[in-house]
């Protein structure tokens, strides 16, 4: 199964055109709530998120505002998105090759990729399975961390665009 996994998560082809296509809110611990848009605010993320969403092992990571993870893998999975759980399920782009640095606009928002590698944890292999988990983090596609830069607001259908 995991084999399989690999093969198919190696296999993805991105269109290049990106876009948002799941906006997902976490107001409190491991409540993942689905929105149409959301607010995003500078130094913070989602508006709507729990004030301990970047807290891991009793230590806030920094860099960790916003999570995206790509609609691509999540089918390539067999897992609803909402499962997992990132803030962001983007469509159209290959998350792997975002460096840290990297700047996205999303809808009015710009983010900053986090230096901060999205590695799968126990959570993860939860909420999608244990052979998921082992194939994203060998082939690398657990998606990404990022910084806001500029708040604004992102919509589902909005484009996501390099800077």
């Amino acid at each position: 199964m995991k084999k399989d996994l690999i093969e198919q998560l190696t296999a993805l082809k991105y269109s290049g055109s990106a876009r948002v296509v799941g906006l997902i809110e976490k107001p409190g611990p491991g409540i993942h709530a689905t929105r149409l848009s959301v607010d995003v605010e500078a130094g913070k993320g989602f508006t709507g998120d729990h004030p301990r969403k970047d807290i891991w092992r009793g230590k806030r990571i920094p860099g960790r505002e916003i999570t995206m993870f790509s609609a691509e893998v999540a089918e390539a999975l067999s897992v609803d998105p909402v499962v997992i759980g990132d803030n962001i399920v983007s469509r159209g782009l290959d998350l792997s090759s975002i460096e840290a640095g990297d700047v996205l606009r999303v809808g009015e928002v710009v983010l900053r990729r986090s230096e901060k590698a999205h590695r799968p944890c126990d959570l993860f292999a939860r909420r999608a399975s244990q052979d998921a988990m082992e194939a994203v983090r060998e082939t690398g596609t657990r998606g990404a961390l990022f910084y806001v830069q500029m708040g604004g607001t992102i919509c589902i259908d909005d484009n996501i665009k390099a800077e």
